[in-house]
């Protein structure tokens, strides 16, 4: 019930209202009298209009079939749409244009998309530490992101794997992030392309036991990059995580118990 009262904030929260009124601008102003006859000779949308919002229509449809997430499909939509509306108030008159290219521009300022801004529970990894961590304990499952911080896709689903980690993290679940721009090596030793043109970043692995069992993006026996789309929902179902988290429960970590420097001083008399 929780999660479908957030859905239904996300859906009315004021950053996706605004986004799909300013998706409809041109519609509301070109056929609302008499907005339409102050800013326009007409009234009414021209069949040329009619055929580039069919062609958006099939745009949207067409990038839309990878979105996972109502939400992630409403804002590609809008995307796309106030693309067109700018294009159309150009037209129509260069200074609507500007106008609505400038109530864009402070949309995305004041009214961006909301992310998540809550607790981490991250480890951050340097150079060799992240090989040593995971050959420390194999009992640990280690879910890591390898990124770069000048990769716009790594900035983007920085908050998305922060909110994960708070949500799943368990004493043997854990979860790490190296920066592989600063440490090319380490990408290299797991197969991770740090270069500038790379389709890699940010890449997601599961090591269990100290070894590789999944990540995304995917690897195909040719060695090229199956491109993928990181999304929450997305992620969850492709690493499996939910399982994993059930699994890890089920077996929690068992106190490894450390002598104490009278038992041994005891033990080594009694030997």
């Amino acid at each position: 019930m929780s999660k479908l009262i957030a859905e239904i904030k996300d859906v009315l929260s004021l950053h996706l209202v605004t986004n799909v009124l300013l998706s409809l601008t041109y519609y509301i102003l070109k056929v609302n009298r008499p907005i339409c006859e102050y800013l326009f000779d007409d009234c009414f949308l021209e069949l040329k209009e009619w055929e580039w919002i069919t062609f958006l229509g099939c745009i949207i449809v067409i990038k839309g079939r990878r979105q996972s997430a109502f939400l992630d499909y409403a804002n590609t939509a809008c995307m796309f749409a106030k693309f067109l509306n700018g294009v159309m108030l150009f037209k129509a008159s260069p200074i609507y244009g500007l106008v609505y290219f400038l109530a864009v521009l402070l949309h995305t300022i004041v009214l961006p998309r909301p992310v998540y801004q809550g607790p981490e529970y991250v480890t951050y990894f340097r150079g060799p530490h992240l090989q040593d961590e995971l050959e420390r304990d194999k009992r640990i499952t280690w879910i890591v992101t390898f990124y770069a911080a000048w990769s716009p896709q790594s900035v983007t689903f920085a908050p998305i794997f922060s909110e994960i980690s708070s949500q799943y993290k368990l004493d043997n679940l854990k979860f790490g992030k190296i920066d592989v721009s600063r440490y090319p090596d380490v990408g290299q030793k797991f197969n991770v392309d740090s270069s500038s043109w790379s389709k890699q970043l940010p890449s997601v692995i599961v090591f269990e036991n100290g070894k590789e069992t999944n990540r995304k993006p995917f690897i195909s026996p040719k060695g090229t990059v199956v491109r993928y789309r990181f999304t929450k929902e997305g992620l969850l179902a492709d690493l499996d995580l939910n399982n994993i988290y059930q699994k890890c429960k089920q077996n929690p970590l068992k106190v490894r118990k450390e002598k104490k420097d009278e038992d041994i001083a005891k033990e080594k008399k009694e030997n």
